[in-house]
């Protein structure tokens, strides 16, 4: 502190954020997945800079009128961050998101920079990687269970949560309450693998949560309580509300999951552009086959759409979301569209008002102006990683906040900056899979995990439940987009939403996750609304 190294502040195991105040202001240094943001407001001899949106948004004098263009670009574009830069969701606070340090003084303005880079290190090799990963996933687990609470945790049967809970039983003298959520209306094919893996250790005790009819997404949307943010998880509270009340009656303190896992693990298929620009002709060919194989395009295909995306520079990628923007053409994103820099709004297109589609593609020829907005090593699939590390640090940040009325302090190991640092340090394509997924995490728990549980090639889909809540709930969507406040602030025609809506409700392809981010933010609206001036 005397030294005012405020990067190093950072560098304690766990995952937090850090507040400051010293000689000359304060100083705020947020953790690297963006758990704990913080905003900030400044005038001339002013400075206010909080934890919460809502007490700093009081705090600064202002109405809490919602920001328009980031609302916009959080629902449509929400893997452009560029577009929202540092604006939060209300009009006039800053936003200090994962990884930023502030340094303000109360007669300057405040002062934001990055406090630690997540880049590639091209002498990391996969293995020293899992090493660091091994170690650092081991003692975050360890320090949860050291601290002498009640644990319980996820157990999807996918690799991330079940992981986890491996490494938590391991630390425990008795046994682990581990937690798989089902709903046999709409089965996502999670159960079978759980129960598999359970038997792999006896001081496992798999608990399934079983969901209802009147469980599934969309239901109860009317009486969802508002959170401090928009929160597209809000379409499935009822199923949220289910999970944390069964983790809580069976005495669950600490609940561990997965969280992060596939932002750090999972590299986006931009990768493959990354190869192509690096000129690695020779691994390229081996995982565009792979790639093609897998998802049942024709390797020709993949090969044209990443030499158009390794050639596209982010400017000309900026003109090109504009375009889009003022000319859509809804059409349901694939996979190939993915290879890419970013997928624009796709299929949720229509529901954009002329003044939304303005705005944001005027932004977006505004950035394309710009220079240097890509850090040097960071290639398209490195930057896409971060983002989704960012999104699920406010995944789980919401999650913390709904559990705390449960008694519960959900845990995401995979979070923590330690963790965080050992997965960045080698690129998106040394995570790539093999003949398994996610060779990064199988070779850091090897002896510490069953090998089996590294076996399973699928993933679960819980999307059939999303589109039979949406048929179980077409008329109460109905009536809750015709009468929406994300129509009143001018962002979306209501009658394409629920065009969608209608659609979605007789099983066809719809945006469903576009229709999410849109119901998080009338629940969050509403909440503004109830509340009123200065909330």
């Amino acid at each position: 502190m005397e030294q005012r190294r405020f990067d190093v502040l950072g560098r304690w195991s766990g995952s937090y954020s850090t507040v400051v105040l010293h000689d000359h202001g304060v100083t705020v240094a947020v953790d690297l997945a963006g758990q704990i943001p913080f905003y900030h407001f400044s005038a001339p001899g002013r400075v206010v800079v909080g934890s919460t949106l809502s007490l700093t948004t009081a705090a600064a004098g202002f109405r809490g009128e919602p920001d328009f263009l980031a609302v916009a670009a959080r629902v449509f574009c929400p893997d452009v961050p560029a577009l929202v830069g540092d604006r939060s969701v209300v009009k006039g606070v800053r936003r200090l998101g994962g990884g930023l340090l502030l340094t303000a003084a109360a007669d300057a303005r405040p002062q934001v920079r990055s406090g630690e880079a997540l880049l590639p290190d091209p002498g990391v090799t996969a293995e020293d990687a899992a090493m660091v990963l091994r170690s650092a996933l081991t003692a975050a687990v360890a320090a949860r269970v050291a601290d002498g609470r009640s644990v319980s945790a996820d157990f999807s049967g996918g690799a991330d949560s079940t992981s986890i809970a491996f490494l938590a039983a391991r630390q425990l003298s008795g046994p682990l309450r581990v937690f798989n959520y089902h709903n046999p209306l709409a089965p996502a094919h999670d159960l079978e693998y759980a129960e598999r893996y359970a038997r792999l250790d006896s001081r496992l005790r798999l608990e399934v949560v079983l969901g209802r009819s009147d469980t599934l997404t969309y239901r109860g949307l009317a009486d969802v309580v508002a959170g401090d943010l928009p929160d597209q998880a809000a379409v499935a509270d009822a199923r949220t509300e289910l999970r944390l009340s069964r983790i809580a009656a069976a005495g669950g303190l600490l609940h561990l999951g997965g969280e992060g896992a596939d932002a750090l693990l999972v590299p986006a298929p931009s990768y493959l552009a990354d190869l192509a620009r690096r000129g690695a002709v020779r691994g390229l060919a081996a995982q565009v086959l792979a790639a093609s194989r897998d998802r049942y395009v024709s390797p020709s295909v993949v090969l044209k759409q990443l030499i158009r995306t390794a050639g596209t520079s982010m400017p000309r990628a900026f003109r090109g979301l504009a375009a889009q923007l003022e000319r859509p053409a809804p059409q349901a994103m694939q996979w190939l569209d993915a290879i890419s820099w970013w997928t624009g709004p796709g299929a949720a297109s229509p529901w954009l008002t002329e003044r939304a589609r303005r705005e944001l593609s005027d932004v977006a020829y505004d950035l394309s102006r710009q220079r240097d907005l890509q850090p040097r090593g960071v290639g398209i699939a490195d930057a896409a990683a971060l983002h989704d590390l960012r999104a699920a640090g406010a995944v789980h940040r919401r999650l913390v906040e709904t559990a705390r009325r449960h008694g519960i302090w959900p845990q995401a190991p995979f979070l923590d900056n330690d963790v965080i640092r050992a997965c960045t340090k080698v690129g998106a394509a040394l995570k790539v899979p093999d003949e398994r997924p996610k060779p990064l995490l199988r070779k850091a728990m090897e002896g510490l995990v069953p090998a089996p549980v590294f076996a399973r090639r699928t993933k679960g889909n819980y999307i059939g439940e999303d589109y039979l809540g949406v048929r179980a709930a077409v008329r109460s969507l109905t009536a809750f987009l015709s009468t929406s406040h994300v129509a009143d602030l001018g962002l979306v025609d209501p009658e394409a939403v629920i065009r969608s809506v209608e659609q979605a409700g007789t099983g066809a392809p719809a945006p469903l996750p576009a229709l999410n981010r849109l119901l998080g933010v009338e629940v969050w609206l509403r909440g503004l609304a109830d509340a009123g001036p200065g909330r």
